[in-house]
């Protein structure tokens, strides 16, 4: 069967699934009602988009707080405790994450994962100030990887328009006023899969010390599934208004959405993006009702031109999502920049009501990014080692961070001299300008697995390990 039967076939799907959905309930003529040329517009875009993506999907990033808070009530599963987002790098070269936030959330310390590699702030009043809102948009310090781990993250650019001469304005027009067809690349199929008792709080990945619930072991869960291929749910855009929300915060000019979660359809849909691993798809679970986890879930289309397929994109992240009848889930989109810089990223989180956030994030930044170039000019270490050293330090006042990162500093300028005594008794001294670099990438917190990691890099015959 062809790629192009195939998704017509789905796209028939996503029809008669929204049909359906329309006649069990009023869900306005943006969703219930479509014409013939609405379905095939869905297929166009939709067989665009798995062209582009194919074998090498945009990752979500997954975002999650390192405590969690239990004043009113506890989190009765895990899917209350994480959420989907994207990290989007602007044209200054700083790094936002745009995505959902958890009323959980509570502690210090926020982690985003996307692709493998990991983004991260912290300090007590971002992370409170996040739980006020379903989405965010935070500045995020790129994290240390260590070991030379392979990561997936790409920046996801805005969709191309449809630029060919004379008609190009006209065409994408047309493109941005109708139905298209989309993929929300998303997580949850992982965790479904799991056993019920898995996915309990507390339980197997959140547990109770000292009377409080921590989210440490799915932390670490969630920084494994980062870098495995998302399962893609397929998504249609509709024409229209989104409905009001009960937060007013969620859109502004949002766009409405409707994911169809049926098992047949996505495994389907599943085969022709994951070609790596057969089994993520074989074992693909229907999501039973709507999660919280899918808020701050990406969602990509591509343009059908008469030029052809265009290049996909994000079009937009989840913002709220209510369950209408059988699989169907109705979204509310919220747009993003199609210009990154750091000047839209603020203007965005204006207008969703979280300009608290935003200014938290950005002072936390800026005083990590001080603390940085004093370790540098006063330990005479590299940027990249003082940026390491951030991870594993809490950050209070900047003369705190410099007492708490001394140690780590003193143990790099050990760890160094141990490699040159180590190069020069092997007498291979072309070893000898890979010491500082191995000494970086191997840098944790553990000085005994860190000596012995940088040892094994210096060692070794993989170039990889010093690139």
């Amino acid at each position: 069967m062809s790629i192009s039967s195939i998704l017509s076939e789905i796209a028939q799907g996503i029809e008669n699934a929204i049909s359906n959905a329309g006649r069990a309930k009023n869900v306005g003529t943006g969703v219930s009602s479509r014409t013939e040329q609405d379905v095939e517009n869905v297929a166009n875009t939709l067989e665009c988009t798995v062209k582009g993506e194919k074998g090498c999907p945009h990752y979500p990033a997954l975002g999650i707080a390192d405590a969690l808070y239990k004043e009113d009530k506890r989190p009765t599963d895990i899917f209350q405790l994480f959420r989907h987002g994207v990290i989007i790098e602007s044209a200054e070269g700083n790094y936002y994450y745009v995505g959902g936030a958890s009323p959980y959330w509570d502690g210090k310390d926020f982690l985003a994962v996307q692709g493998g590699a990991c983004f991260l702030v912290k300090g007590e009043n971002v992370v409170k100030s996040m739980r006020k809102a379903n989405i965010v948009v935070v500045r995020l310090k790129r994290g240390h990887l260590g070991r030379g781990i392979e990561e997936h993250w790409q920046q996801p650019n805005p969709p191309e328009g449809c630029s060919t001469p004379v008609i190009g304005w006209f065409e994408t027009a047309a493109e941005n006023s109708r139905d298209a067809g989309g993929v929300m690349p998303n997580y949850l199929p992982y965790y479904t899969d799991y056993p019920f008792h898995a996915l309990k709080v507390p339980g197997i990945l959140v547990d109770v010390s000292d009377d409080k619930l921590s989210a440490t072991i799915l932390k670490e869960n969630l920084k494994g599934i980062s870098d495995q291929p998302p399962v893609p749910f397929i998504v249609a855009r509709t024409v229209g208004t989104p409905f009001q929300q009960k937060n007013p915060n969620a859109v502004i000019n949002g766009m409405m959405a409707v994911a169809v979660l049926d098992s047949q359809l996505q495994e389907k849909l599943c085969n022709l993006f994951i070609t790596q691993d057969d089994s993520i798809c074989n074992s693909l679970s229907t999501v039973k009702g709507f999660s919280d986890a899918l808020i701050g879930a990406p969602v990509f289309t591509a343009y059908s031109c008469l030029s052809g397929c265009k290049e996909p994109g994000i079009v937009g992240v989840v913002a709220s999502a209510t369950q209408l009848a059988g699989p169907v889930v109705s979204l509310v989109l919220v747009p993003l920049p199609t210009a990154y810089t750091d000047q839209a990223f603020e203007q965005l989180a204006s207008a969703l009501g979280v300009q608290d956030v935003f200014n938290e994030s950005v002072r936390a930044l800026e005083k990590v990014n001080g603390v940085i170039l004093s370790l540098h000019d006063k330990y005479n270490v590299s940027y990249t080692f003082a940026s390491a050293v951030m991870d594993y330090v809490e950050w209070d006042s900047e003369e705190q961070m410099m007492t708490d990162a001394k140690p780590y500093v003193e143990n790099y300028h050990k760890l160094v001299e141990t490699l040159r005594a180590h190069v020069e008794r092997e007498g291979d001294p072309s070893r000898a300008d890979r010491i500082e670099r191995c000494a970086e990438i191997t840098f944790y917190e553990d000085y005994d697995c860190w000596e012995y990691d940088a040892l094994e890099c210096v060692d070794s015959t993989n170039d990889s390990w010093w690139r």
